[in-house]
């Protein structure tokens, strides 16, 4: 009899069982690598959070995990007041690393139109806006983030080309230079203290190429890379991560006042239904009675066909999956992020 379960609905997680396969997962990876501890990169957002509530109880000893908050002049005061608090909750080794001149030095800042959002904050709605809404689809054919997996290739003359290098491929850049200055410091971080490096990074986020190749969200050893941000803030309700950052939007941090969802174009709870069923084999008539409009689906679709070149790099993450079924896809050995 088939199931008449909605995807959400199919998406419930057995928050006890997955964090008992992610604490042994976690323990593990410090034993069998002879680690002495746990170092993440804490954000104040809900995935960084709630791995931190993860390694905590993984390690036993919460001096044991290393959280460093890694901000540059355009991150948001609340979130370095959510990481604080996370941290002070659950006594975590706390770091903050200010990366604005080194992150300076490598030109990001340089653009304008990074001048215009650091200076009038504002306006950065109404930028986003003006690009997803008018002049991307105008010139383009095609919302920004698109462009962007596609490295400019819409760009087919000297108008578009200049529209991309302004908007779409100066803010890239600038997030690019950041993620990447995060990972490095926690590398050698990690290093220099013996620790076993976590990623934060979840399966929404890899299935749309919302993150950047070789930065802090693509890292070798991902703790929730199996779960969809659905999954995450479920278990981040379980865990007891606190209740501000869970009503917070999921935000890049780095363009004030704008989330993740402004800039992929789509809401995560799409996302999510869309991610779910074409990774577990199901019908796609099944997303599209579940608010998901036929043009939304094959955008989505793109997005994951487009930002194919990111998933290149390996990552180890738990088997949070571990049912009968033969139509999981994901493991937990070292394998590509996203449909094999």
């Amino acid at each position: 009899m088939t199931s008449q379960k909605g995807l959400m609905e199919k998406m419930i997680i057995d928050c006890e069982k997955v964090t008992s396969i992610i604490l042994e997962f976690i323990r593990k990876k410090v034993r069998d690598e002879g680690k002495d501890g746990v170092v993440l990169g804490l954000s104040g957002g809900l995935d960084s959070s709630t791995v931190a509530f993860l390694a905590t109880r993984a390690m036993e000893d919460p001096s044991k995990v290393h959280a460093l908050y890694l901000p540059d002049r355009d991150s948001e005061g609340k979130f370095q007041n959510y990481a604080q608090e996370v941290a002070q909750e659950l006594g975590l080794t706390f770091k903050t690393i200010v990366i604005t001149e080194e992150v300076k030095r490598q030109g990001t800042y340089g653009p304008l139109i990074l001048k215009i959002t650091n200076a009038l904050p504002f306006l950065n709605r109404l930028i986003v806006w003006t690009s997803n809404k008018v002049i991307y689809p105008l010139f383009f054919k095609e919302l920004p983030f698109i462009v962007t997996l596609e490295k400019g290739g819409s760009a087919k003359n000297f108008l578009t080309r200049m529209i991309y290098k302004a908007i779409a491929s100066a803010i890239e850049e600038g997030f690019n230079a950041r993620h990447r200055t995060r990972k490095k410091i926690l590398e050698e971080y990690a290093q220099a203290h013996n620790l076993l490096l976590v990623g934060c990074a979840n399966r929404s986020e890899s299935f749309v190429g919302w993150f950047v190749k070789d930065g802090v969200d693509d890292l070798p050893i991902e703790t929730i890379l199996n779960l969809y941000k659905n999954q995450v803030r479920q278990l981040a309700r379980y865990l007891g991560v606190p209740g501000k950052i869970l009503g917070e939007a999921p935000s890049p941090d780095m363009f004030k006042g704008i989330g993740d969802e402004d800039i992929i174009g789509h809401p995560y709870k799409k996302i999510d239904r869309v991610a779910y069923a074409l990774e577990h084999g199901l019908n796609e008539e099944l997303i599209l009675r579940e608010g998901v409009t036929p043009e939304e689906l094959e955008e989505i679709k793109s997005l994951h066909r487009l930002s194919s070149w990111k998933r290149e790099n390996p990552h180890e993450f738990p088997d949070t999956e571990k049912t009968p079924t033969a139509k999981r896809i994901l493991t937990a050995k070292k394998v590509k992020a996203g449909l094999t």
